[in-house]
């Protein structure tokens, strides 16, 4: 099978991941984040490690018009794109209390996790020779928002129907699915954690196992492996498994 894909913010957490299962796969790849350095350092290590052909570009999924450029980067520096796993940022007062969120709080929310996508995909169905799958990932919160990711979570929300509208509408050119991650250890849950811990005068550590860990039957996170083996799986998936919500979280409980 062709293995075309783009992996955005994948300098760091679940897009990292996705990012080094795909070169394994032996996969073309546009990487994205908002920082270049970091963006053209994980070009050549994928490179270097996979063998893959790695093409960085910058983008910031907060400003109009990144995404759709970053569709139209892509096609440009593949050919065409038949995969791509859409990772984000977290909103900049995370953890935000909901009362004191500004209107540019939720601005940044919407652009980042909603916007942005519906760009990427609508830049997708106008300049891609080829039918895309597109992964849009989300939080097990977002079924029923914490607080502290009450921004993201109530925005990405209304991720599924973005999925499902693109898929029923354009069947020919998108394959929308939403992945909705339980808790992995990511710098972004690391700095959300080091902040709460700090409120209740606890340690991380002990954050990270009493509120987060526990709250799955499972008493662990999510590995990194896991998530890779589910990327995998994704990029072979079948056709049929479009327009859903796929919920990967170990059946935890809500944990703040």
């Amino acid at each position: 099978m062709s293995c075309r894909a783009v992996v955005t913010g994948a300098t760091s957490g679940v897009g990292l991941a996705a990012a080094e299962a795909l070169a394994e796969e032996g996969c073309d790849i546009v990487v994205s984040a908002r920082g270049l350095d970091r963006l053209e350092a994980l070009a050549r290590d994928l490179s270097s490690r996979f063998g893959a052909r790695v093409t960085p570009v910058q983008v910031d999924l907060t400003k109009e018009g990144e995404a759709a450029r970053l569709a139209g980067e892509a096609v440009k520096a593949l050919g065409a794109v038949d995969f791509a796993f859409v990772s984000y940022g977290n909103p900049p007062c995370e953890p935000c209390e909901p009362a004191d969120a500004s209107w540019s709080d939720w601005e940044a929310a919407f652009s980042m996790y909603v916007a942005s996508p519906a760009a990427f995909m609508s830049g997708l169905i106008r300049s891609n020779p080829a039918k895309a799958t597109v992964v849009l990932v989300s939080s097990f919160s977002s079924r029923a928002p914490m607080w502290p990711t009450g921004l993201a979570d109530v925005v990405r929300a209304s991720l599924p129907a973005l999925a499902k509208l693109f898929s029923r509408r354009y069947p020919e050119r998108i394959r929308a699915i939403v992945l909705e991650l339980g808790s992995f250890r990511t710098p972004g849950a690391e700095r959300l954690v080091r902040a709460l811990a700090s409120r209740e005068g606890v340690s991380p550590e002990d954050f990270w196992r009493e509120r987060v860990a526990d709250a799955s039957p499972l008493r662990r996170l999510g590995r990194p492996e896991e998530l890779k083996g589910l990327v995998r799986w994704l990029l072979r998936s079948p056709e049929y498994l479009t327009g859903t919500t796929i919920l990967f979280d170990g059946a935890t409980l809500g944990c703040v």
